[in-house]
């Protein structure tokens, strides 16, 4: 007489096998669904930048007093009889040498003093001022756009995940309960 003692049913290691196999399915199916994905992105930025900057040179010329005195020596010419006629004219001639300008605060003369025998110039001219601006102006517009990501993936309802967890308890109460009764 033989006994089986020793040997174990292949229909009941089978049966670990299938219900070891089942749970590691569930569990991976759980934890795979809770991933979540990156959102679609849209960024748009844009840069505008003005920038204005001025240097005001200012340069400054002092005022101007001048004079020239002309001293007129008497006529000679080489007939002595002439000189006399000629001073004469040469006098009558300077006489209406008289000029008078203003601008301001500037002047300019020239006469001719008859007894001093000179002619005078007289020159004033104010303080000048000369201003320069340099306007260096930069305008810089930097516009970037990044376009969306679009990922693809699968709409799973949470209903639906709620109904695949309940479903996989389901198969693993069924599967330790079939378990039970073989092993």
């Amino acid at each position: 007489m033989t006994t089986n003692l020793y040997h174990k049913d292949p229909f009941k290691g089978f049966l670990r096998i299938l219900f070891i196999l089942l749970l590691s399915l569930s569990l991976a199916f759980v934890f795979s669904c809770s991933s979540k994905k990156p959102d679609p992105v849209h960024t748009i930025e844009r840069t505008v930048e003005h920038t204005k900057d001025s240097v005001k040179t200012t340069e400054i010329n002092q005022a101007i007093f001048d004079s020239l005195v002309i001293k007129l020596a008497k006529v000679k010419t080489a007939k002595p009889e002439c000189d006399s006629i000629t001073q004469a004219t040469l006098d009558q001639v300077l006489r209406q040498l008289n000029s008078y300008k203003k601008s301001g605060s500037n002047e300019a003369s020239v006469r001719y003093d008859e007894a001093l025998r000179q002619i005078v110039v007289l020159l004033k001219q104010a303080e000048t001022k000369t201003q320069t601006t340099a306007t260096n102006k930069v305008e810089k517009e930097k516009e970037k756009e990044v376009k969306p990501i679009i990922i693809r993936e699968k709409y799973f309802p949470v209903w639906v995940k709620i109904l695949a967890v309940i479903g996989g308890l389901i198969i693993l109460f069924l599967g330790w309960r079939i378990g039970r009764i073989f092993i």
